[in-house]
């Protein structure tokens, strides 16, 4: 149907010395922000990992569920003396980053700042394998790390949060 947008989310990673590199494809959801965060979880305890890169180049699109993904796991893999960098950023994506305060919590770049997906031996992360007690649980834990990065998002997300309780207790 003409004008109608279809998209494949999608997260393809690589392991490149002792960076992890994701590139994320269609919209960064939260249908890919569970699977994302335990990907990175599990990789940056088992492996050696310096800096994980997250690369939006084909990514259209954010929504905030992704954007406190991103900002939770920053904070975590500082206090590990790891860093998250999200390159190839969209001015879209970086408006959007910054409407929510999350650019001030993550380094940023509108180029690949030296990392490259392409020449590595990347893999498909599966993005349909979270249950929906964790995707609700993710939800939750990124609004509320969206508000903790910038109490200005308290009026914005307060019904989303008290909501998204609701729902991990209905599904505990």
């Amino acid at each position: 149907m003409p004008g109608t947008e279809q998209t494949n989310d999608d997260l393809q990673a690589a392991i490149c010395g002792h960076t992890i590199l994701i590139r994320v494809s269609g919209r960064g959801s939260f249908k890919v922000a569970a699977p994302l965060k335990q990907f990175i979880t599990k990789m940056a305890s088992e492996q050696p990992v310096l800096t994980v890169a997250i690369d939006l180049n084909e990514c259209i699109g954010m929504d905030s569920t992704f954007m406190g993904v991103l900002a939770g796991l920053s904070g975590r893999l500082r206090k590990t003396n790891q860093t998250l960098e999200v390159i190839n950023l969209s001015s879209k994506n970086a408006d959007l980053l910054k409407t929510l305060g999350v650019d001030q919590v993550l380094s940023f770049y509108e180029n690949s700042h030296g990392h490259r997906l392409a020449g590595a031996s990347a893999e498909s992360v599966p993005t349909d394998q979270a249950s929906q007690k964790e995707m609700a649980e993710t939800a939750l834990l990124a609004h509320e790390k969206l508000v903790e990065v910038c109490t200005g998002n308290q009026p914005r997300f307060k019904q989303v949060i008290e909501l998204l309780k609701e729902d991990v207790d209905r599904l505990s």
